[in-house]
């Protein structure tokens, strides 16, 4: 478990499935490489670390886990795609030092079904994919839905139907519209870009100083939130993500809001402040 938040009555536990190992061109697309090397220097084959980050939220009873890392389901393109570490073992461990089990999951919420974020939303039994978490049910866009079930040349690498079509198959699927309540203290709200139908999570607890917000790959690192021109290659669409940022910075500023990535290394959690030029910095705060 990387950190704990505590936001009034409800608990924010920051959990991995690891760390993976991606080219450090494909994290930062057209930013020049001389430019991002000095914040995140990558290694000899050019490769940076993205953490697998996972979040399990805990309100009113009950317990809500926002994304699934990559899961441990057998898939050539993901060994290729994803070097993955885990010194610390998966999600589930990290669950298990909470002394939780996958049953004791209520709620997951998907930001988006690509297969570094929605990988242990199944495992196999007898083997034959199934929901890794039988209690809950599963929150995702229509639109990324109906994306992932029908890829195109961009994006048939990036989404595995074993992830997500037996969700749909066990009935287990929910498919949102647009921002959605789902909980007292939660909410879903659309942030496009990275895909059509990526979405991200608020909470916002009336006893809390200050919400927090939870990116997904919105801004899959704190600089991606920052800084408005900078977007993965891995975004579909790259203007749009520059304007759902931009919607959300002021948002994001005037709130105080606690802000979770889903990959920095470095900055798991900080809050927007203006430098003394007027732009949008970022800060970490102490975890608790």
């Amino acid at each position: 478990m990387e950190a704990h938040l505590s936001l009034g009555n409800t608990h924010v536990y920051l959990l991995s499935d690891g760390v993976s190992y991606w080219d450090g061109g494909g994290t930062f697309g057209l930013v020049g490489r001389a430019k991002w090397v000095k914040l995140l220097p990558p290694d000899e084959h050019n490769l940076v670390p993205q953490a697998l980050r996972c979040a399990l939220i805990e309100a009113n009873g009950k317990r809500i886990l926002v994304d699934c890392g990559v899961g441990d389901k057998p898939n050539d393109l993901i060994a290729t795609q994803y070097d993955v570490r885990r010194p610390n073992g998966t999600l589930l461990d990290d669950l298990a030092r909470l002394d939780l089990a996958p049953e004791d999951i209520d709620l997951v919420i998907l930001t988006h079904l690509h297969g570094d974020h929605s990988g242990w939303a199944t495992r196999l039994e007898n083997g034959r994919p199934v929901p890794t978490f039988p209690r809950a049910r599963y929150l995702v866009q229509r639109t990324e839905f109906e994306d992932a079930i029908h890829p195109n040349e961009r994006t048939r690498n990036t989404y595995f139907a074993d992830n997500f079509v037996p969700l749909f198959e066990h009935g287990v699927l929910v498919l949102l519209d647009g921002e959605a309540q789902v909980s007292p203290q939660v909410r879903v709200v659309p942030t496009p870009g990275h895909t059509a139908g990526h979405q991200s999570v608020v909470i916002e607890d009336n006893a809390a100083e200050q919400p927090c917000f939870l990116t997904g790959d919105l801004a899959p690192y704190m600089i991606h939130l920052v800084r408005l021109p900078w977007v993965t290659a891995y975004d579909v669409l790259p203007m749009l993500t520059i304007e759902t940022k931009r919607h959300w910075q002021p948002w994001l500023h005037q709130h105080r809001a606690l802000v979770v990535n889903s990959h920095d290394t470095t900055m798991p959690v900080g809050c927007l402040e203006r430098n003394e030029k007027g732009l949008f910095s970022a800060v970490p705060i102490a975890q608790r």
